[in-house]
């Protein structure tokens, strides 16, 4: 699988997801009691998303693994192949020693298994020292149990003229007959250079068996920790579940975080209680602290102009008073003054009940005429400002 195709997988799952919340989203008009089918909806998206998108991408963890480790590993790998007999085994030999990244190619010998027993230990011995004589690169022969023998091959031998003589033996020396022959090699290879290598290899007649190295090594350890397809699409379906309650209860917890930020933002900070002091006195007592607004006559301490102000020495007390000359009065003086203010208060009373003794003018016409009033000329106020 390229990486084009698994980032449309991982494209499609998370639309998914987001069906899953929109849907839970709904709740406002759906209502609060359909919960159950909310996280049922989320269960089968889970698990049919995981099913579908998230297992083959899976599968191809190893292989994309293996990409990863070679970037940062060094050294060799060993890669066991069996090799196939019915083709030329010396060619085969030499095509794999000729790819990119191949150090070298090992073997030991071919392997024969025969149909059915010997008659006698002594036609099992002939047909063995038969083999052994048939060819100058036969160095020796390995019995592996009574059907199974090893014919192995000395350094630098050609290994399908071995297997030719092997043939010619059993055709003309026994009537033995072969139940099949094969020939394990071991390829030494680049450990950065595996992937590659081995998509060659597939491309010749040989069956790769196992691959030994410290990029095996490392993949193996990556690949233990990831999960398989199985628990892939139980975890699929337990997020679709979590998406859906999620969605579900999204409302709820927004408005709850927005409560509490606006609780924060009105409780007021350390700093914010000692910048701002009222001198005592002028607060409003058994007020509501809500209701309680900035006073004009408070003083910022950590104001510049509060050393030159004068209220540092005479308060900033709005029922201050400064004193006057009638404040050093004794209180006879502050009685007659009373009095006194009290008498010209109330004196246009008595002039408006003493009689009248000034004779009346009259017009032209035989009317009295109007006295006017003495007093201050009339004028518009000015407006304050």
């Amino acid at each position: 699988m390229d990486a084009l195709t698994i980032v449309i997988m991982l494209v499609l799952f998370i639309l998914a997801m987001l069906f899953v919340f929109s849907t839970a989203l709904l709740t406002p008009y759906i209502g609060k009691k359909n919960l159950i089918s909310v996280i049922a909806l989320g269960l089968i998206v889970g698990l049919a998303a995981g099913a579908f998108l998230l297992t083959p991408i899976v599968d191809d963890i190893p292989d994309f693994t293996r990409t990863i480790v070679e970037e940062s590993v060094s050294g060799t790998d060993v890669i066991q192949l069996e090799l196939s007999t019915n083709g030329n085994l010396t060619q085969i030999i030499n095509n794999i020693s000729s790819i990119s990244g191949v150090e070298s190619v090992d073997y030991k010998g071919i392997t024969i298994k025969i149909d059915e027993d010997f008659d006698s230990p002594t036609e099992k011995r002939f047909i063995k020292n038969a083999i052994n004589y048939s060819n100058e690169d036969i160095s020796n022969i390995y019995e592996v149990d009574n059907k199974t023998f090893l014919v192995e091959i000395s350094e630098g031998g050609d290994p399908q003229g071995v297997l030719n003589s092997i043939y010619n033996t059993f055709s003309h020396e026994t009537y033995t007959h072969l139940r099949y022959t094969a020939m394990e090699a071991n390829a030494t290879v680049q450990a950065n250079n595996v992937t590659k290598i081995m998509n060659e290899l597939s491309k010749n007649d040989v069956v790769i068996l196992n691959v030994t190295g410290p990029t095996e090594v490392q993949s193996d350890a990556l690949n233990n920790i990831m999960p398989n397809g199985n628990n892939v699409i139980l975890l699929s379906g337990v997020l679709g579940v979590i998406v859906a309650i999620a969605g579900f209860f999204v409302d709820t917890l927004i408005t709850y975080f927005n409560n509490f930020k606006n609780r924060r933002k009105k409780k007021p900070t350390e700093r914010e209680k000692i910048k701002r002091k009222v001198v005592p006195g002028t607060e409003t007592k058994g007020s509501p602290r809500r209701n309680r607004r900035r006073k004009h006559n408070s003083i910022d301490i950590f104001d510049e102009s509060f050393d030159e102000s004068p209220k540092q020495n005479i308060g900033s007390n709005k029922h201050f008073k400064q004193l006057t000359v009638d404040d050093f009065n004794t209180e006879e003086e502050v009685k007659q003054a009373k009095e006194k203010k009290s008498k010209s208060r109330f004196s246009f009373l008595r002039k408006s009940s003493e009689p009248d003794d000034k004779p009346h003018e009259f017009n032209e016409s035989g009317t009295k005429k109007k006295r006017s009033k003495r007093g201050t000329p009339r004028f518009r106020p000015k407006r304050r400002d």
